[in-house]
Order: structure tokens, then C-alpha cells, then sequence
């Protein structure tokens, strides 16, 4: 039982980290430095433990799409367990903890996989608390918007739609 409901707030935050992206894209400049300097058809694997959720990203056309699966991802992310995904998902653990630990391997070029650590981090500045962000990033990103916009935002694009 508990398995599966790691798996399942696993499932959910991989979800909103992805529509957090999407949003941060025309809310946070840094967001769309990021983006912009990706190669048309970059994609990115994010693989949180054995038959566990996975997500699965690429970036084309200017959107960043949210696919069923990548066979060949340009980057892949691959935590070693659910619980590890968990922790790290919920604010227990950050990025920087999780790589001392060994916690997970990386496939690809390193300035790739950075790009997709420098996106996460921002990420997590806007949907975490600032007494959580304290404890897993090494250096907190000033935020260029209300983390309230950032929410409301993904929340209409959850009800409309617009993520599928």
C-alpha cells in the first residue's frame, strides 16, 4: 500500500512539474533561456524506479511536448527507487543530496543533463515553500512571479486541457 501511493504522488508531481514548465516558459525568463537554447527535437527522460511513472519530454516546434515514451532520449534521469523519487518529489530531498547519495545515473551529454537540473531547480523554487527550498537547493532562485500565478496557472491548464 504504501508503494502505491508513493507511486501514485509520484505520478501527480511528475505531472505538475512538467505543466510548472510549460507555465515558467512565458512566466520566468530563465525558464525560457533555457528552452530556447535547446536543439529542436531535444528530449528528456525522467525514469523514477522499477514500474514506477516516467516522463517523458521533448521539445519541439517551441512547446514542450509530454510523450508516452522516448525510445532513444537525447538526456535521461534515473533514479534508482520509488521511495528515493518520493523523497525527492516531495521536498525531503534535493537534486544535489540525491547525486551525493549516488541515488541516481544520467544518460547523455553533462551540459544536457545540467540544462534539466537548472530547470528543475527553478521549478522547485516556485512550487515548494521557502522553508522546504532551504533545505534541498544549494541556492535559491529569486522568483520573477507570484509561486500563486505559477498554481492558478497550472491548475486552468489542468482543467482545460491544455497538458494532454
Amino acid at each position: 500500500m504504501k508503494l502505491a501511493l508513493q507511486k501514485l504522488t509520484v505520478g501527480i508531481v511528475l505531472r505538475v512539474v512538467h505543466a510548472a514548465l510549460v507555465e515558467l516558459y512565458g512566466l520566468d525568463f530563465r525558464v525560457r533561456a533555457e528552452f530556447d537554447r535547446m536543439p529542436e527535437g531535444m528530449s528528456y527522460a525522467l525514469q523514477t524506479g522499477h514500474a514506477a511513472p516516467e516522463l517523458y519530454v521533448q521539445w519541439t516546434g517551441g512547446r514542450l511536448l509530454n510523450l508516452k515514451k522516448i525510445e532513444k532520449p537525447t538526456c535521461a534521469l534515473r533514479l534508482k527507487s520509488t521511495g528515493i523519487s518520493f523523497r525527492m518529489f516531495t521536498g525531503q530531498m534535493g537534486l544535489a543530496q540525491a547525486y551525493a547519495q549516488h541515488a541516481f545515473s544520467m544518460q547523455g551529454e553533462i551540459a544536457d543533463v545540467m540544462r534539466l537540473a537548472r530547470l528543475v531547480n527553478l521549478v522547485e523554487g516556485y512550487l515548494f515553500p521557502k522553508f522546504i527550498t532551504k533545505h534541498i537547493l544549494t541556492d535559491i532562485p529569486a522568483l520573477q512571479v507570484n509561486p500563486l500565478r505559477v498554481y492558478g496557472r497550472v491548475l486552468c491548464g489542468f482543467l482545460t486541457g491544455r497538458y494532454n
